[in-house]
């Protein structure tokens, strides 16, 4: 069965998700999946990074992906129709697709309206645009035929740099306060080295002690690898966020220590 999967930051408590969902259901007969509906308002980057989290595990599995977090709706900010690895976007020009397309993506540029619902809204493209394209795509409309072939670079790009290595330092910062407190950082466990051979520095903090498992880190701020890949700080059944005084974009170092 077909699946279109959503994100957006409209909340559960207001109609706009469900609408969404209406205009998909009358549609087509794909199975909605509620990715989230907890972005926070307006928040891009936010939503990039979870799309970055959550889209390898849909991978070749067909699923229709359509982000909604789109402070410029409305205005003239495209909307992407994008392929890539078995999976098909749609989302605003905004740069809440930056960390998951890569320059192999097929990537068009919607000005086909023949999909769009006839009496639009200016303040709700995700029902009147996001969601009847969805469906069309879900009932066989391919993206060629939505509009002009873009690059990869003639995208938005998110204001976001990835880390970066200089002098025995990879610098790099908090991408994620999750709803444990954790601290979760972009750095790449792979390029850090084994645990015990790097502390990493937050603040005015330094932490080096490492634990596989959040038992084994105990009431103190610790590392662990996150299921994503990268260096977390962790304090078992705390919020280190709390404790360590940090929040999302604080800048983060990790430098080699004697003997690692």
């Amino acid at each position: 069965m077909m699946r279109i999967a959503l994100l957006t930051d409209f909340g559960s408590r207001d109609h706009y998700a469900a609408a969404m969902k209406g205009v998909i259901a009358r549609g087509c007969d794909a199975a909605i999946i509620d990715l989230s509906h907890e972005i926070l308002p307006q928040d891009i980057f936010g939503g990039a990074y979870f799309l970055k989290c959550s889209v390898p595990s849909f991978e070749g599995s067909g699923t229709i992906i359509v982000a909604v977090v789109d402070p410029g709706v409305g205005s003239a900010r495209r909307i992407l129709a994008a392929r890539q690895r078995g999976l098909t976007f749609l989302a605003p020009d905004n740069g809440l697709l930056s960390m998951v397309l890569d320059d192999d993506a097929k990537i068009r540029s919607v000005e086909n309206e023949s999909h769009f619902l006839p009496a639009e809204s200016a303040t709700f493209h995700g029902r009147d645009r996001f969601a009847p394209l969805a469906a069309a795509i879900a009932g066989g409309t391919e993206i060629e035929s939505l509009g002009p072939e873009l690059r990869r670079e003639d995208l938005i790009a998110l204001d976001y740099s990835p880390p970066a290595f200089d002098n025995e330092v990879f610098r790099g910062m908090v991408v994620l306060v999750d709803r444990f407190g954790n601290l979760v950082t972009d750095l790449e466990m792979s390029k850090l080295g084994p645990p015990g051979t790097f502390e990493l520095r937050i603040g005015m903090n330094r932490i080096s002690r490492f634990a596989r498992t959040y038992e084994d880190g105990g009431e103190e701020p610790f590392l662990i690898a996150g299921s994503s890949g990268t260096l977390e700080v962790s304090i078992r059944n705390g919020r280190a966020a709390e404790v360590l005084h940090s929040a999302r974009f604080d800048t983060v170092e990790a430098s080699r220590v004697e003997g690692g």
